[in-house]
Order: structure tokens, then sequence, then C-alpha cells
């Protein structure tokens, strides 16, 4: 199994490959003090990977357009983008979540010396009136 992600709606396109995501979480959160089905509901999407760098500083480093995104601050439009994340197994798309109108929550990066890999992790959510506009899909035919 392997994730891949997209963000557009920026600067520029951020593309991850299944190299480098490690672990996907989808969220879909109702408040805990509701006894019925909840119309204020929250949409999320946490992601964990490794920093592949591009030696002599060649090429995209993905993980830094994530860095400035998480720096945009909220009086800017290119605060919310479209966050696209697609697991891959077997050489299929099984399930793809869509958030049309994302935000960054948090962003972090680990970085070790030993191993010489560092990590990342993001967590992002839909702006929450848009939240009709996510897409949740699958069952797509082989690629």
């Amino acid at each position: 199994m392997g994730f891949r992600m997209k963000i557009s709606g920026g600067p520029e396109e951020i593309v991850f490959d299944e190299r480098s995501i490690t672990k996907v979480d989808f969220q879909s959160v109702s408040s805990a003090d509701s006894n019925a089905r909840a119309t204020d509901f929250g949409l999320a999407v946490k992601v964990w990977g490794k920093m592949l760098y591009k030696r002599g500083g060649g090429g995209n480093d993905p993980t830094l357009g994530l860095a400035q995104w998480s720096q945009v601050p909220s009086e800017k439009a290119d605060c919310y983008r479209t966050a696209e994340v697609t697991v891959v197994s077997a050489g299929q798309i099984v399930r793809q979540f869509t958030l049309p109108d994302a935000f960054v929550m948090a962003y972090s990066e680990e970085e070790n010396d030993e191993s010489g890999v560092g990590t990342f992790y993001i967590h992002m959510k839909q702006k929450k009136d848009e939240n009709a506009a996510a897409r949740i899909e699958g069952g797509f035919g082989g690629e």
C-alpha cells in the first residue's frame, strides 16, 4: 500500500509520491457532547512522511512547500488550498480524499543526524462552512 499527496491552489503545486508518505489518518469528527448527528463537524487529514532531499540542491523539495504553506496567514486567500490524498494498493487507487478548502492546523519537521532521514507531519482541516464540497471516493479501476 502506498500514498500520494497533492496540494494545489498556491504559488506552486506540492506533490508527494509513494516513496515519501508513510501514514495517513482521515477524520470526520462530531462534537463529543452531542446526542444526535451534529451539524457542526470537522473533516481532517493527518499525514506523516519522510523527507527525501535532492543531492546538490537540485529539484523540488515538497516539504519546503508544506513548511511555507503552514506560515501563510489567514488574511491571505492562498492559506486555503486543495489537498488531495490518494491511497494506492496493488496498483489500484482504493481511496481518495479531497479537501478543496484545506488549511494547515499543524506542521512539524524532525531531523535526525544519526539516521540521516528527516520526517514531517502535517495536519490539514477542511474549512468548516465548505464541508459539503469535500469528497471521499473509492472503487476506482486499475491504473
